[in-house]
């Protein structure tokens, strides 16, 4: 009686890490395949999902190019929201030698975005919920990356 017992349980725990291996890892190829069609689709998906798709969002998903910064007091000027979606905007054009000030304000408690880090110019810092906080620092020609403390939710700096 106990040996059907444990059969049958052993069945079910089987079934259900299959169920499970089968589902991450269509989520996986999902995102790895064709980040901003998955996105489209996971907006009623599992939270594995949308954050696979928020870490895998693809340069100007959401408005087609990258945000200019502007003059200002001879520095380029830029803010960045964080909010559910990720770095909005997700990539900024920055010119090449002028000083940039680029101001992170974090909109959500709802992702890890609780800080910003830019790794080519050695910026670490916090970002408290709704206090804007602003990097400064000369870009030099190239793309960097920038990304939130576990490196999930990333943006770009377009410097010409």
């Amino acid at each position: 009686m106990y040996r059907k017992t444990i059969i049958a349980t052993i069945t079910l725990l089987v079934a259900a890490i299959a169920l499970s291996a089968a589902a991450f890892g269509a989520v996986q190829n999902c995102c790895k395949a064709n980040a901003q069609n998955c996105c489209a689709a996971a907006q009623n998906c599992c939270g594995a999902a949308q954050s696979c798709c928020v870490s895998m969002r693809m340069p100007g998903a959401t408005s087609g190019v990258a945000a200019e910064a502007a003059l200002q007091n001879g520095a380029q000027t830029a803010t960045v929201e964080i909010t559910d979606k990720g770095f909005e905007p997700f990539s900024l054009k920055l010119k090449a030698g002028e000083p940039a000030k680029v101001t992170f304000v974090r909109k959500t408690d709802e992702t890890c975005a609780k800080e910003v880090v830019i790794k080519d110019y050695n910026i670490n810092r916090k970002l408290p919920l709704n206090e804007p906080v602003t990097v400064e620092f000369t870009p030099r020609k190239g793309e960097f990356t920038f990304a939130c403390g576990m490196n999930m939710i990333k943006g770009k700096l377009i410097v010409e």
